[in-house]
């Protein structure tokens, strides 16, 4: 990604377009570089930690620079709109959660209304796009307080993403990480494979 870039060009730049999901996750992860005093990663120096799979995910990648492929994006399915970053550095972890009820706007519940519809008439368009914009003016402009509940944490930061060797799974023939896969009477079985044998 190009260095000249604002941290909500990424973000757009990854997601695909703007829209109020991206944005609280670029407020969030704005907030935890600057919170532990760290730029975007570029080799596991920072860690997140994400539980929820929302549009706001793709800030938290695009701009602290955790992702899957690195693995420094831990995800943990609990749909709760929270953050944990943690800095190798300095050994430091801020956990940032949405504030409940911060959004219920009228703005944004007719955003999402409108969002909701399988068709929009040429007025709806037009409304939902007046909409995008008086959100994108409350999120970003809105003190983060008001958005998040912030508290740094203790946290143990696991060791670095590990290399690990594939073997052939004995049922379905596909290559599977050798710390998934289960050894078996019948060899080796990936999840999948085991679930159903």
């Amino acid at each position: 990604m190009c260095k000249d870039k604002s941290p909500l060009e990424k973000a757009v730049d990854f997601h695909g377009h703007i829209c109020p999901g991206l944005l609280m996750g670029v407020r969030a992860a704005e907030f935890a570089m600057r919170y532990l005093g760290v730029e975007q990663d570029y080799d596991e120096e920072l860690l997140a930690i994400v539980e929820n799979d929302s549009c706001a995910v793709d800030a938290i990648q695009a701009i602290l620079g955790c992702t899957f492929g690195k693995g420094n994006l831990i995800f943990k399915d609990y749909g709760k709109q929270v953050y944990t970053v943690a800095s190798r550095q300095n050994n430091r972890a801020v956990r940032i959660s949405a504030r409940f009820g911060a959004r219920e706007t009228p703005e944004n519940i007719r955003f999402r209304e409108l969002n909701r519809k399988k068709s929009l008439t040429p007025e709806e368009e037009a409304e939902r796009e007046d909409l995008r914009a008086a959100l994108f003016e409350d999120i970003m402009t809105r003190p983060f307080e008001e958005l998040y509940d912030f508290r740094e944490v203790s946290f143990s930061v696991p060791p670095k993403a590990s290399i690990h060797g594939t073997v052939r799974c004995d049922a379905c023939g596909e290559g599977v990480m050798e710390t998934r896969a289960t050894r078996t009477e019948k060899g080796w079985l990936c999840p999948e494979c085991k679930d159903v044998a």
